[in-house]
């Protein structure tokens, strides 16, 4: 497992890593200090994860992600950060990161948010759960598929028919849970455009949201895993960030 530290405090970075071989012996580790250096490791190197700060000299607060994501669409991003707002952590939601952890987190919280990253589920604190399904209007919304989910937990992978879903619409959530827009999805699943977004309105239908984001929340909440597809290659990425710019979505 390959993983990439972008953070400019060197200190913060060492001891992420001493963290992060205790659990994982074999890992490698990537460090970056700045954005630009993250962004040219990330699109040069196969990486399974990156943890992303957001207060970077070259670029603060979210824009960092969005950065991030535009030049490397399907590679899993959970934020790690001081900022603990709801509003930061909904908004990093919608720029496509699979998970969040506030830097005051116990270490177990980051075993937790990798175990399910790696299993292609999404990491979100559990004290704001509760907060952005209320913000949302989807705390009181029922919800098909399993629920007795264990968020952030070592859960087995769900299958298309436990949620209830066929084999096109759980690959479609899938991808749409690693972080990729309609266009790129539709490029990767060799599909139309307009097969895809049929495909995720099905999905939000199918568990009574509206967006999104709302969907994100709900997989954070049930603890839902969807198994992470192949890491995708940086030159492949490169055409999937082509796509994803053209995207109205």
């Amino acid at each position: 497992m390959r993983i990439l530290i972008v953070d400019d405090h060197e200190l913060f970075r060492a001891g992420l890593a001493l963290l992060l071989r205790e659990f994982f012996p074999n890992i490698e580790l990537l460090h970056a200090s700045t954005l630009s250096q993250g962004v040219k490791h990330a699109l040069g190197e196969l990486l399974n994860i990156v943890f992303l700060d957001l207060d970077l000299p070259d670029g603060h607060g979210c824009d960092a992600l969005a950065k991030l994501k535009e030049s490397r669409p399907s590679l899993p991003v959970i934020v790690i950060s001081a900022d603990e707002s709801v509003e930061t952590i909904s908004r990093c939601i919608e720029l496509r990161a699979m998970g969040y952890v506030p830097k005051s987190s116990p270490p177990e919280a980051l075993h937790a948010a990798i175990s399910a990253v790696l299993a292609g589920g999404v990491f979100l604190p559990a004290a704001s759960i509760a907060r952005l399904r209320r913000d949302m209007g989807t705390d009181e919304a029922p919800v098909s598929g399993p629920g007795n989910g264990q968020p952030g937990g070592d859960s087995e992978k769900s299958s298309a028919s436990e949620l209830g879903l066929t084999p096109r619409e759980f690959e479609t959530l899938a991808w749409l849970v690693r972080g990729l827009p309609s266009k790129a999805i539709a490029l990767r699943m060799g599909l139309e455009d307009i097969t895809v977004r049929k495909y995720v309105s099905h999905l939000l239908a199918h568990f009574n949201l509206r967006r999104r984001t709302e969907l994100i929340v709900m997989l954070a909440d049930k603890g839902i895993k969807l198994g992470v597809p192949p890491v995708t290659d940086p030159a492949h990425d490169r055409s999937l960030s082509a796509v994803g710019q053209q995207r109205a979505d």
